[in-house]
């Protein structure tokens, strides 16, 4: 038994799996000071994670591979199903619920969908490929427009990080630019008029169009370009209708207090109270913290949400600023050692599947530390390996360790 294991867990990655130890060692500590009965569940589920790691091991990369469209299949039944015997928490029916055990099918669709992509990619290349581009955009959108209907719009956003995983294979970094623009026009249209905003749409297309485009521009080319001046007027314009019709109120107020201040009568004894304290117990840690469990706001309860978006915030306010830098690099540390792992992979599928991996941390990690310092509206973001949950917890975990399973076999057979 003892030598199974050692073939077992044979060539693994030591070093992801040891800053992998340390941080649920230190996300475990950070949570029992701000609630030591949730963090008694959470040791429960950490010990379940060890499971589930002997398990992934169990397979053979390759059969990872195979069963990619059809778990893939399985994650979008059950986000459909969520809709009629899912639980409404927190104003999303986002949940199945059995007796004491909770699950989050979005977080197994993080999985699925980088196995699927892995799968579909390492098959076609999308390079000057705008068919095979197209079905990895429509399996993309599918999981990502399912958990934004729940309505769960920060898990939908997560599905974002896969576009820097085309990147890697690829895709033109104009995609990711117009993505981002979208994403600037949705904002500003918020906070400016639609006509406003069109006409500076048009004084950018003028000034493109004056000291960019060649004299042998194409006449395919000009109406590319007048497309995007339309797409991206009709975009704004359409951009306050959705944002009134399909967003929540709670979701509205979130992202409004971005352009306003915590601080005002409106929006400090409600939804900006989590921010408040959040920013007042990280700014209290001040350089070297208050001592582990020795944090007034985190003693007081005074951030309701603690225990799982804002759980930096116990960081910085218990640890200080040389502490949350720490933690940072440890992130940045294990963040880019998947890259690397990623890039030497001698088969496609596993390049993919890291990136993505990759990719996600990132995404989660940039937006939770933006979260609670204000720089990113509350969206239900959680920090890998420090917010409370079990699903999340065994969703990254999975993840992480089907990838170092990849690693430590043979690429060229996977096997």
């Amino acid at each position: 038994m003892v030598k199974r294991n050692k073939i077992l867990f044979k060539n693994i990655d030591w070093g992801v799996v040891i800053i992998y130890i340390i941080m649920i060692f230190f996300g475990y500590m950070n949570l029992y000071s701000v609630s030591p009965e949730k963090a008694e569940k959470q040791l429960i589920w950490i010990l379940f994670s060890f499971v589930f790691i002997f398990i992934v091991f169990l397979f053979k990369p390759i059969h990872y591979k195979h069963i990619a469209p059809f778990f893939f299949l399985f994650t979008l039944f059950l986000l459909i199903g969520v809709f009629f015997f899912g639980k409404n928490i927190n104003g999303s029916k986002s949940w199945y619920v059995f007796g004491p055990i909770s699950f989050q099918p979005s977080e197994l669709a993080k999985i699925s969908t980088s196995l699927i992509i892995a799968h579909v990619m390492s098959q076609e290349n999308i390079e000057n490929n705008h068919k095979a581009l197209f079905h990895i955009f429509i399996i993309l959108v599918l999981p990502a427009f399912l958990i934004f209907l729940q309505p769960d719009p920060g898990s939908s956003i997560v599905f974002s990080s896969f576009l820097l995983t085309l990147y890697r294979e690829g895709l033109s970094i104009s995609f990711l630019l117009y993505f981002l623009f979208y994403i600037f026009l949705f904002v500003v249209s918020l906070n400016l008029s639609p006509w406003i905003v069109i006409l500076l749409l048009f004084i950018i297309f003028i000034f493109f169009f004056l000291f960019k485009i060649k004299k042998n521009t194409s006449l395919a080319d000009l109406f590319f370009y007048i497309f995007l001046f339309i797409s991206f007027s009709v975009f704004s314009i359409f951009s306050p209708f959705f944002f009134q019709k399909f967003f929540k109120q709670h979701h509205k107020d979130r992202i409004n207090i971005l352009f306003q201040n915590e601080f005002d009568r409106k929006y400090r004894d409600n939804v900006g109270y989590n921010l408040l304290y959040s920013k007042t117990a990280i700014g209290s840690g001040k350089f070297f913290g208050k001592g582990y469990k020795k944090g007034t706001v985190t003693k007081g309860k005074f951030v309701p949400e603690q225990h799982t978006d804002y759980i930096f915030c116990t960081v910085g306010e218990e640890w200080g600023f040389i502490g949350s830098v720490i933690l940072i690099i440890f992130y940045l540390l294990f963040i880019s050692r998947i890259y690397f792992l990623s890039e030497r992979q001698k088969d496609v599928f596993g390049r993919i599947f890291g990136y993505s991996v990759g990719n996600i941390f990132f995404i989660h990690i940039i937006i939770n530390l933006g979260m609670v310092m204000g720089l990113f509206p509350t969206i239900g973001i959680v920090m890998p390996f420090f917010s409370y949950g079990g699903s999340s917890l065994w969703s990254f975990t999975v993840l992480l360790f089907i990838f170092i399973k990849m690693d430590s076999s043979d690429q060229t057979s996977l096997i």
